[in-house]
């Protein structure tokens, strides 16, 4: 199975942006992120010590509704922890996070009454690559993966919808590259067993293979299958800068 692709500074008036598309799920996101801004109007929602972080989340062909603002609670739970909004210049400022659906094996839509857990990874790589983007300071930064359970037990990554639909239970996980587990959403019937199994696969998923050697030690690996998501996202990291500076490397 093909890997994500994203792509940083999409969009050129915003203060940073990203795509992502999740080719498994087929879902396809555009994100951009302004801030530091003043938030008019909004003197109630000011801290007067920190920054305050604000998502949301449109699909691209309908109104939003119920899934919607639960799934703009989960993100912005999540990126609250992780932005530095004491640094210089952030207080009593705002830092704003759009992320519009745009494609996917739904085109966009979410109907009333299904699980928003499938879009949960690839809204958070996107509000990810754009908060880098847009230089935003973060303590660390995230992975996250979907994954199903069957009936008969099998755990499977990235389902497509209609695996999803027949799936026993559905769960959605992020870890922090320090290794923190930051989201753990879960639906369905599902024991503790069950969910230990799941926490590992998507551990393994995220942060990639740790494998040992016969003296003991970790090999990290430096491929993109032996260190996950987080392989991933250094990598696309590393493209865009490189891109960026290749006229002072080539001077160089």
């Amino acid at each position: 199975m093909a890997g994500p692709t994203a792509t940083i500074t999409p969009l050129r008036r915003a203060d940073g942006s990203a795509s992502y598309t999740c080719p498994s799920t087929g879902s396809q996101i555009i994100g951009s992120v302004n801030g530091p801004v003043e938030l008019p109007g909004r003197r109630d929602a000011q801290k007067p010590e920190e920054a305050t972080v604000e998502v949301m989340i449109k699909p691209g062909t309908v109104a939003g509704g119920v899934g919607e603002r639960y799934a703009e609670g989960i993100v912005k739970t999540l990126l609250g922890r992780l932005i530095l909004g004491r640094e210089k210049g952030l207080p009593r400022r705002g830092i704003v996070v759009t992320l519009v659906i745009v494609g996917g094996e739904t085109g966009g839509k979410v109907t009333r009454g299904e699980s928003y857990l499938p879009l949960l990874p690839s809204l958070l790589h996107t509000a990810l690559f754009a908060l880098l983007s847009a230089a935003i300071p973060l303590s660390m930064t995230y992975t996250a993966t979907f994954l199903a359970v069957t009936a008969s037990g099998e755990i499977i990554d990235s389902p497509s919808t209609k695996l999803a639909q027949d799936a026993t239970s559905l769960h959605a996980l992020a870890f922090s590259s320090k290794g923190h587990l930051l989201l753990n959403e879960s639906e369905g019937s599902f024991d503790f067993d069950t969910w230990g199994k799941v926490h590992e696969r998507a551990h393994t998923i995220c942060r990639g293979s740790r494998i040992r050697s016969e003296d003991g030690d970790v090999d990290m690996g430096d491929n993109a299958e032996s260190s996950g998501l987080e392989g991933f996202v250094r990598e696309t990291v590393e493209d865009k800068l490189y891109h960026d500076y290749s006229w002072k490397i080539d001077v160089a």
